[in-house]
Formats: C-alpha cells, structure tokens, sequence
C-alpha cells in the first residue's frame, strides 16, 4: 500500500493506537509520547520520552523525523516537508531534528530538502515563518542547491520570519518578527538578529534572565522587530 495512503489511514487513529501501529512499522516511539491526528508520512521517525504532536501537522515526504525528549510540534497547520523532485541524493535530504525541550508552534512552512536542526529549548514562535533549504541560482542551466538550516540551543525565532538555505543561527540568539536570515549567525551567541536581511542589532549578558530560564521553550515572550 501507497505510505502516504497509510500514513492517512494512521493518522485517523487515537493516539495509544496509534504508537502501537507505528512501532509494529518499526519506528522508535519512546514513553509518554502523544501523537494527534496529525499525517506522518515519514521513512524512519525516532520520538523519544515525552513528545508531542498536536492535530493537523502534515509531516510529508521525510526521510528521517528525529525528536528528542519532551520536544513538540505544539500547534497546528504547520506543513513540514521534502520534494523528490528536488531529491539530488544528498544525506541530509528529508532528515528534521528537533532538541529536546524545543516547541514549534502553529502554522509554519519547514522545506526539508537538507538538513535542518533546531536544537534544545529553542522556540519557533507565533505563526508564518518559513524555512528554506532549496533555492535556484541565476543560472538557467542549474538545476537548484540544497543547503541546510541550523538553529543553536535557547533560541527563539519570532512570527513571520524567512530563514534563507544555508543560514544558520548561533545559540542564545533571539530572531525579531519579520526578520529574513540570508547568513551564517552561528558563532554569534547572545545577541539579537533582526532586519531584512537580518543583521546583529543588539548584544546580551550571558546572566540575562530570559537565557538562564531552563525553560525557555516555555515563555510567552514577544519580539518585534528592531532597528536600534
């Protein structure tokens, strides 16, 4: 049978039957793990202990879903996925993982034609921003990149932001709404990016409360975006 087809037909279960089904399929599903009517079209998924996945996700085309504990797709209508028809056999293709602690919320577009990594209590926040690791360059005999994205630990990524293949965001670093990453950020810590394209418009204490929080992944907090 189609996986996609099964995959349909899986997400329609409860939950307990559901983890049951996929770990007769062979995927890991670790304990205290809640999984919604949420479509998992997926080659290999890996959730460790206290994951969750709320309702209406469509998880399309993964090569590998890579969950650590007490992560979560949180919220709903977000649309992770990868084409075969920009599959050019690198490693990365189809492969998302996700930090433990760390929280995506509702309505966020993730392409998965490379690698992408978020890494522990990181926050992808509010709603609309997308990710992208395919693009095309100006050549019309080229057939397009794929480039991985990173995001570091104790980051959050505000509402509405573009984050270009390639980029990549260092850890402790807060992303303003509306920014649009073009580069690599990674040996940047403590700092706020922001802009389009974005570029480092404040620095931070390392004692700042809101990085030292263990639970950041748990915050309300709200940025917009900065020129100062």
């Amino acid at each position: 049978m189609d996986r996609f087809i099964v995959a349909v037909l899986v997400a329609l279960l409860p939950s307990k039957l559901k983890i049951l089904v996929l770990r007769m399929m062979g995927h890991e599903i670790g304990k205290n793990v809640h999984i919604g009517m949420s479509v998992l079209n997926i080659k290999k998924i890996t959730l460790k202990d206290g994951v969750r996945i709320n309702n209406f996700n469509y998880l399309k085309n993964l090569a590998h879903l890579n969950m650590m504990e007490r992560s979560a797709i949180e919220g709903w209508l977000n649309w992770l996925t990868a084409s075969n028809t920009h599959n050019y056999g690198q490693e990365g293709f189809g492969c998302l993982e996700i930090g433990e602690g760390t929280r995506i919320l509702s309505r966020h577009y993730i392409d998965i034609q490379e690698r992408v990594t978020i890494g522990k209590y990181s926050l992808i926040a509010g709603s609309n921003s997308v990710f992208y690791t395919h693009t095309l360059i100006a050549d019309p005999n080229s057939r397009g990149i794929n480039k991985p994205i990173f995001i570091g630990d104790r980051c959050y990524v505000g509402s509405h932001c573009i984050i270009l293949p390639g980029s990549a965001i260092g850890s402790f670093t807060l992303v303003g709404a509306g920014s649009v990453i073009t580069k690599n950020f990674s040996d940047k810590n403590y700092v706020l990016v922001a802009g389009n394209p974005a570029t480092i418009k404040k620095s931070y204490s390392e004692k700042s409360k809101f990085f030292g929080y263990s639970k950041l992944a748990e915050t309300n907090a709200v940025l917009e975006m900065s020129e100062k």
